[in-house]
């Protein structure tokens, strides 16, 4: 059998369950920034937000606990949010945001086993512990918007981002929220939004703490399997 070309990879790669979830994660980023400047852009995020739960069930094995639990708790966090555009009611959003987090918490438990179970390094278990990543900052954010709409006030954003976002239709806090928790999990501490109320700050340091932990963890099972897989095969 030939050798697949590289770009036949590529595509392989994109199509696997892994791959696809990374790619409408970072869909939906692209995305947050403009989810005010239009009610459409607001339907959009949730069909982005529905083929996140579809591709997340990919990842669970059919007839699992894993693959109902994925099921529940996405299509609730979807209804939660289709209702937060459709009805004003004051309950909806930190009840969405929290069905989100949960949700995205749910699906980081899971992954995160598959990867650590994995016996051999390959593409998708790169693409697997990549998506970790990038739904913890995604559950974090959705943990903040929560929280500040709880407790209004318990982050400060300037003016400057406001206006900012004036220029691109009045936006909520839940993008400024996102944008700070990958900032703060990074590590890159640009200080243009900050955590004013204790549990906030507290949040805010523990989200730091795990994504380093996180990284170091990940590339030390990754090159142990890499190092184990060429002893096995020499």
């Amino acid at each position: 059998m030939a050798p697949k070309h590289p770009f036949e990879k590529l595509v392989m790669a994109v199509g696997s369950p892994y791959g696809t979830l990374l790619l409408i994660m970072v869909l939906l980023l692209l995305v947050y920034p403009f989810m005010g400047s239009h009610g459409v852009v607001s339907w959009i995020i949730d069909f982005i937000l529905l083929s996140l739960v579809a591709s997340a069930v990919r990842v669970a094995k059919g007839g699992s606990t894993n693959y109902y639990m994925i099921w529940l708790l996405g299509l609730a966090a979807f209804v939660f949010s289709l209702l937060g555009h459709s009805i004003d009611i004051e309950t909806v959003y930190p009840a969405g945001a929290g069905l989100r987090a949960l949700f995205m918490g749910y699906l980081i438990v899971v992954i995160f086993d598959d990867v650590m179970r994995s016996k051999k390094i390959t593409f998708d278990t790169v693409l697997g512990a990549s998506c970790v990543y990038v739904l913890l900052g995604l559950c974090f954010g959705a943990v903040y918007a929560m929280f500040e709409s709880l407790v209004p006030g318990a982050f400060s954003v300037p003016a400057a981002a406001h206006s900012i976002e004036g220029f691109l239709g009045q936006s909520t806090t839940e993008f400024d929220l996102t944008y700070f928790s990958l900032v703060a999990m990074t590590t890159v501490g640009f200080g243009d939004i900050v955590p004013i109320a204790p549990l906030a700050r507290s949040m805010a340091a523990i989200e730091g703490m795990l994504g380093q932990l996180y990284v170091t963890i990940i590339i030390a099972r990754l090159v142990g399997l890499e190092i184990a897989s060429r002893l096995q095969d020499q």
